[in-house]
């Protein structure tokens, strides 16, 4: 995954929040997912595609972290929901 890598929710699930986090749900595969209030907003924010370069620019205007440790657990996230199918990236 690079800066100009596409990142979108992927069509096959369902979601919701509940007190600032997030529940997602494959309905293909039934994998679940919970975010905590930071990974929600990310989820929020991939509801319609972004490359990654964008989504780490607009986080890093609301919280406080270093770009590095930013990226890092983006990839983090961002590789588990594809692992799960709940997210597609693109190169």
């Amino acid at each position: 995954m690079n800066e100009r890598s596409t990142v979108a929710a992927s069509k096959d699930q369902v979601s919701c929040e509940v007190a600032g986090e997030a529940a997602i749900l494959n309905l293909k595969n039934g994998a679940y997912y919970d975010l905590n209030p930071v990974g929600a907003r990310i989820w929020k924010l991939i509801q319609e595609p972004r490359t990654f370069g964008e989504l780490r620019d607009m986080l890093l205007e609301e919280y406080d972290v270093e770009p590095a440790r930013l990226e890092a657990d983006m990839r983090d996230l961002l590789d588990d929901l594809a692992e799960l199918k709940l997210v597609e990236i693109t190169e």
